[in-house]
């Protein structure tokens, strides 16, 4: 699909006498390009200060994230590929590699505490200008300007579909009160967080050959980073089932960059691996009989485990006992699915802004979760009949419904994020144009 300024693309299930653009390029003023600027350096700046009022100390997850950073630093980013890695083995069966490889390239600069926190910061600022521009481009031309993104009328002549408003999706990241907290932690949230928005920004294009690149890889990127965003792919297939050449180009990168991890790992435990050893936990913990909230668990270890077995053999035994559990009780894996799918609202208190946050910090944070849900639930019914809409909403009904059919923490909220500030960005209040 061919696109430029000048010739706008037809989409599919629009009439040849109605065109629409897509991807087609915005100009910004230069009083818009200060304000884009000032919003950016707003997210730098506020997550700067909030790191350096509220550092997290390192433990749990946090310190073994820094181990590793230092490790790869230290013995080189390669060494956690080996058979061998310079971290005890646990931890990188645990999580996917591409957090500490990414601050063992921080290490390689510097290795203060401070390094982390600083890079995760502008991370957050370059979200904030890649959701900016995805917004700019789902929304097309604008009610006043003619024609609307989704094809119908301008206000003036009649009916009119809500335009993106790109400032809402760009301040949504910049101050969100998660992603704050969370560009503070020796976490992967963050680094997530941005390669997911260079994939929304990827996917609202017209996906020529290097742009479908750009998607693949950087889904690939993000399943290395959390290996969660993998939930996103059934969604992405159905999205582009229409569009073969660029799905092939799209599934086709994203396998390219997780290859390498998945043939290493299997060739260190001598059996097929593909990302991490630890879904069947996660599985089993979330949908125990005797857990009714569906998170976090500690679900007695199934006695048909052996005492010697593997990480990945452990992973396929707690993972046949996970659905030995949903098989054995149907009705309470419905009850925890259901409030799993609930949680996503934002009604469940996230963990680490109460941990790591001054107490007055988890109401607001609380409250612009259900604020975004709610926001982004109007908007997606408002832009379903949008022919572009499968290509944001699809991913993101994706993650939101097999993280609810699996396992959920509440801090997983914040892998919605992105996709949900995009949508939202779709809103439209003006209800007076009706």
């Amino acid at each position: 699909m061919a696109v430029t300024g000048a010739v706008p693309e037809q989409v599919e299930g629009a009439s040849a006498a109605e065109p629409v653009e897509i991807g087609n390029r915005f100009g910004l003023s230069r009083v818009q390009t200060a304000a884009l600027a000032a919003v950016c350096l707003a997210a730098v700046g506020v997550r700067l200060a909030f790191a350096w009022r509220y550092l997290p100390r390192l433990e749990s997850d946090f310190y073994w994230y820094r181990i590793a950073g230092l490790a790869a630093a230290q013995h080189g980013l390669t060494s956690l590929f080996s058979a061998n890695p310079p971290v005890p083995t646990w931890v990188l069966s645990l999580w996917p590699p591409g957090y500490p490889f990414f601050l063992g390239l921080l290490y390689s600069v510097h290795r203060g505490i401070w390094v982390a926190p600083i890079a995760q910061a502008m991370l957050g600022g370059l979200s904030c200008l890649a959701l900016f521009s995805a917004a700019r481009r789902w929304g097309g031309r604008s009610a006043a300007g003619g024609r609307s993104a989704a094809g119908g009328r301008s206000a003036a002549g009649g009916d009119s579909a809500p335009s993106a408003n790109p400032w809402l999706a760009a301040g949504i990241m910049a101050f969100y009160p998660q992603a704050i907290v969370y560009s503070a932690i020796h976490g992967s949230e963050t680094l997530a967080l941005f390669l997911m928005s260079l994939a929304i920004l990827a996917s609202v294009t017209p996906l020529r050959d290097g742009q479908a690149f750009v998607y693949g890889a950087s889904l690939g990127l993000a399943t290395l980073t959390r290996c969660h965003t993998m939930l996103l792919i059934p969604g992405i297939v159905t999205s582009l089932w229409r569009r073969a050449h660029a799905l092939v180009i799209v599934l086709a990168c994203f396998v390219l960059v997780i290859l390498p991890w998945s043939i290493s790992r299997s060739l260190i435990y001598h059996r097929p691996v593909f990302m991490t050893t630890f879904f069947g936990h996660l599985l089993y913990m979330g949908n125990y009989v005797g857990n009714n909230g569906g998170g976090y668990y500690e679900a007695p270890r199934p006695i048909e485990i052996p005492g010697n077995v593997t990480a990945p053999e452990e992973d396929v035994y707690f993972a046949a006992a996970g659905i030995r559990e949903i098989m054995l009780h149907p009705f309470h894996y419905l009850l925890v699915s259901t409030r799993r799918m609930v949680m996503w609202t934002g009604i469940e208190r996230d963990e680490w802004v109460e941990r790591y946050s001054p107490r007055w910090f988890a109401g607001p944070s609380l409250l612009a979760q259900l604020a975004l849900f709610l926001a982004a639930a109007i908007a997606t019914a408002q832009v379903w009949r949008d022919p572009r809409a499968r290509f944001v909403l699809q991913p993101a009904i994706s993650l939101l419904l097999f993280t609810a059919l699996s396992y959920h923490m509440p801090r997983y909220t914040l892998a919605s994020l992105p996709y949900f500030a995009v949508i939202a960005s779709r809103l439209r209040t003006d209800w007076t144009s009706e």
